[in-house]
């Protein structure tokens, strides 16, 4: 058997465009994060409006489930 010509693999266009989306949206949530830290009254303020706004997880908070729907 004779081995066929090593090919480099291809980038992924599809593959890059969505990392690039990836990191473009954990930056817009990163800066969402901040504005509302810059206008909340306080700290259990802050955390609430990033809670609610789901910007929580992109800073690091912890991330409380609701409980399930009966």
């Amino acid at each position: 058997m004779r081995a066929g010509p090593k090919t480099e693999p291809t980038p992924n266009r599809v593959t890059d465009a969505h990392e690039s989306a990836l990191v473009a949206h954990q930056a817009d949530q990163r800066v969402a994060a901040r504005v509302v830290a810059s206008r909340s009254t306080g700290v259990e303020d802050c955390a609430e409006l990033l809670g609610m706004l789901g910007l929580a997880k992109a800073v690091g908070l912890p991330v409380v489930d609701p409980p399930p729907r009966r």
